[in-house]
């Protein structure tokens, strides 16, 4: 949808302890509003698949507890906590993480390639991603990216970031230290 607009129509979300995943959820969402073609052709989900989903309303609590004092982490994550509050907002309710953004710690920590998307440095570094475009196979994507990051980080900077950065909204305190 437009710039603040945006309804969630799908959602993955990956509980990772560091070194495996300890928990998930994935379920599309019913958007309550019409899908965009554009957003259908790149997704491949149609106004039929989200129409017997759950609302974002009924998972919310889920959603709220699984990520209780974790770190958002996501590729481009201001575009995805930026909608995942707007949905919470919309709802009454603020929804506040740490976050990190894959972008950003990509370009750090594998410097030199030509474009940083998530099908780019997963192409770059062999993670398969058989459902691109679709919540599920980027949110796994990207933990699987995140895994590798981990592991190239020997200074350590990822975890400092994670324990130090305050909850970020509007500007991410982590670029500085990045």
């Amino acid at each position: 949808g437009k710039f603040n607009e945006e309804h969630i129509m799908e959602i993955a979300v990956y509980l990772f302890d560091g070194k495996k995943v300890v928990d998930q959820f994935i379920t599309l969402i019913n958007p309550e509003s019409p899908i965009q073609q554009y957003v259908s052709k790149i997704t491949g989900i149609t106004p039929n698949m989200v129409l017997r989903s759950p609302k974002f309303y009924e998972v919310a609590k889920r959603i709220v507890k699984m990520t209780e004092n974790a770190v958002f982490v996501a590729h481009n994550v201001k575009f995805d906590y930026r909608v995942v509050q707007l949905e919470f907002e919309r709802l009454g309710f603020e929804f506040h993480r740490k976050t990190l953004d894959t972008i950003d710690l990509s370009k750090e920590l594998i410097p030199g390639l030509k474009t940083y998307g998530l099908e780019s440095v997963c192409d770059v570094l062999g993670i398969s991603n058989t459902h691109r475009h679709r919540a599920d196979g980027d949110a796994r994507a990207t933990v699987e990216l995140f895994k590798i990051l981990l592991e190239k980080d020997t200074e350590k900077l990822i975890s400092k970031m994670a324990s130090t950065v305050e909850e970020s909204e509007s500007q991410h305190p982590f670029r500085d230290l990045v």
